[in-house]
């Protein structure tokens, strides 16, 4: 027997299928018996609801679009879950797609997005994405988009980030404090090309003001990667001028320095002091203590889909488009 419906249960019990329609839905018009009679059939039957024909009714398609420009091991595994769980939890499918750090390929998936008619999009443009024309289109439709991490510079529009300029001066600024005799200083950043990385590099000069450092070149270092991460650490180390206080901001470059300091048999953290913008997940595994700005992809992707759900509940009253920042807490593990 193929899959239950309104029909099959109508017509066992000898009634019209509007009549368990109105039952299932607890519609007040049918007696109290007759919703229990129809509801033990429909479970005995093994009937569910028909979504995508809910949904076909009230107008929508029951899926939220979310695009990220890729999917690694640190960051956003933990925001996917948080937004998985909330889409979930709101009766919603959650379309996952991914850019790989090409904007014809953004394009590509804000049209897929379009054509299924979505509900919602929340979007974390690629390194390369400086026109954001193709989602505007989609929001002048009438469908939200909430960009997050890497966001729009469209001031019209709705984003959920953090202040990654306060969080690394916030970083540094604990590190030189409490090391106040040592001034040979180094950050690794990740992709200058990247507004983020820039934001991180402004917190950094900041501090180093602050404390009376003058920043030169030689203390600013970059790798896309944990294995450049890896060459750059295992590299300046080596010339014998390696600094006394390292900032890092990634999870992924810290990832690189602990495979060249282990390679190099170094006696971390007596013999660098270090601190870092992260998740949380390696300081927890790391085998010494680190200090960290929690940077939590789980609270953006939370905050991120909460946005947009208020966007799309029309009954209440938007918030204006602008920038909601979330937390970051500094974690002293001492």
């Amino acid at each position: 027997m193929g899959r239950a419906t309104i029909k099959d249960i109508a017509r066992h019990l000898k009634i019209n299928p509007s009549t368990v329609s109105r039952a299932l839905r607890d519609h007040p018009d049918v007696s109290k018996k007759k919703k229990e009679e129809i509801k033990e059939l429909a479970e005995k039957l093994g009937y569910k609801p028909n979504q995508n024909a809910i949904n076909l009714r009230r107008g929508k398609s029951g899926i939220i679009g979310l695009i990220i420009p890729e999917i690694t091991h640190y960051f956003f595994p933990g925001l996917i879950k948080a937004i998985e769980q909330t889409v979930h939890d709101k009766g919603f499918q959650l379309l996952i797609l991914q850019s790989n750090e090409n904007v014809e390929r953004e394009i590509q998936n804000a049209e897929i997005c379009e054509q299924l008619g979505v509900d919602g999009i929340l979007v974390s443009l690629t390194q390369h994405s400086s026109d954001c024309s193709h989602f505007q289109r989609i929001e002048e439709s009438g469908i939200p988009v909430i960009y997050f991490d890497r966001i729009s510079g469209n001031p019209g529009s709705y984003k959920v980030s953090m202040d990654g300029e306060q969080a690394a001066f916030e970083a540094m600024n604990y590190l030189l404090t409490k090391h106040p005799s040592f001034n040979k200083v180094a950050g690794m950043f990740g992709d200058e090309r990247y507004s983020i990385t820039n934001e991180r590099i402004s917190g950094f000069r900041r501090a180093l003001f602050e404390h009376g450092i003058k920043p030169v070149p030689t203390m600013f270092h970059f790798a896309h990667n944990a294995k450049e991460a890896e060459l750059i650490f295992e590299t300046f180390w080596k010339s014998k001028k390696h600094p006394e206080l390292l900032f890092m901001m990634t999870d992924e470059i810290f990832e690189g320095v602990l495979k060249a300091s282990h390679r190099l048999k170094l006696n971390l953290p007596r013999e660098m002091k270090m601190v870092l913008m992260s998740d949380g997940m390696l300081p927890e595994l790391c085998e010494f203590k680190i200090p960290f700005v929690k940077t939590s992809g789980f609270r953006l992707g939370q905050e991120a889909c909460s946005l947009l759900f208020r966007l799309m509940d029309k009954e209440q009253p938007s918030p204006k488009p602008g920038t909601f920042f979330i937390e970051t807490p500094f974690v002293n593990p001492d």
